[in-house]
């Protein structure tokens, strides 16, 4: 090899490696930054339970009727049991697109992907697109529901005028949780493990025939207010929305109010609905998060401060 091939196949092997150092930067940039739930979720794929931070899926890769696809949505990797592959969200879209990963990072730098983040996810976007079957709707008792409410301080006896709980089988199996009805005859489910909605997801209304309406993203912040302020129980109607997406439904029912206050999330997420509110209503909207704003929502400031 004379100089100039020598000089060449340097140039060629540093090109290499600086072409190799972008890649894996981007691929690292996608897993940290791009949640594999978000994903998931955008391709119409939600999960059947969970449990903590791990979620179960029947798999994308195949027809199933055994979840055997799992998420840990902390260190946002994926195993799918049934194929015995797993790894992490550039492996997943790869696998699902049946593109190569340089293909797919390629995508990412030309904006091929278009992701918005779900932030009202922390699961509340599982909706149940498999068997289901309503058992029984009672008064709270199960000790494992009570103990859940207490770690979230949300006093029973507020929670069984607004509440159930509700047996149920999904997909041959039976569970149990607490049941917040909605306006579609749905039911947000919840208990320590799952967050998600039976039926139809719809936003939830609660009418004490005034023409004040205070506004919540769920209603675990619903009842943290009525525990925090329970003078306010008849004074003022209600609006859960049960999902921030669900937000431009029903906007008539909205004009109906001579006032609205808003308590919405602590995040970009949560402001921008507020200024939506805002434009569409102007002076109707006030935001009246600033007394929880060191805290997520209303709930996680009940948690840390009472």
């Amino acid at each position: 090899m004379n100089y100039i091939q020598l000089q060449a196949s340097v140039i060629n092997h540093q090109k290499f490696r600086k072409i190799s150092t972008v890649q894996k930067m981007n691929c690292k940039m996608i897993n940290e930054q791009i949640k594999m739930m978000d994903y998931l979720a955008q391709k119409d794929i939600y999960p059947i339970s969970s449990k903590q931070n791990v979620f179960w899926f029947l798999s994308p890769f195949r027809n199933e009727k055994t979840a055997s696809f799992k998420v840990d949505n902390s260190t946002n990797r994926f195993y799918d049991f049934g194929e015995g592959f797993g790894g992490t969200l550039i492996d997943l879209i790869s696998k699902l697109e049946n593109i190569s990963i340089i293909e797919t990072i390629q995508k990412f730098n030309e904006n091929s992907f278009s992701f918005q983040k779900q932030n009202d996810f922390h699961i509340e976007k599982i909706q149940t697109k498999n068997e289901y079957k309503i058992l029984e709707l009672k008064e709270i008792s199960s000790f494992p529901l009570i103990q859940y409410l207490e770690e979230r301080k949300l006093p029973l006896e507020i929670v069984k005028r607004y509440c159930k709980e509700i047996h149920y089988k999904l997909n041959q199996k039976t569970y149990y949780a607490i049941a917040f009805p909605n306006n579609e005859n749905g039911y947000e489910i919840r208990n320590k493990y799952v967050k998600m909605c039976l039926v139809k997801k719809d936003i939830s209304l609660i009418k004490n025939n005034q023409n004040q309406l205070k506004i919540f993203e769920s209603w675990s912040d619903f009842i943290s207010y009525l525990f925090l302020f329970p003078t306010d129980e008849f004074l003022y109607d209600f609006l859960i929305l049960n999902s921030i997406a669900l937000l431009r439904k029903n906007i008539e029912l909205r004009n109906k109010y001579e006032k609205i206050e808003t308590y919405f999330d602590q995040d970009d997420t949560g402001k921008s609905a507020t200024n939506f509110l805002k434009t569409e209503l102007k002076d109707k909207v006030k935001d009246d998060s600033n007394f929880y704003k060191n805290y997520k929502d209303l709930n996680e400031f009940l948690i840390f401060e009472k």
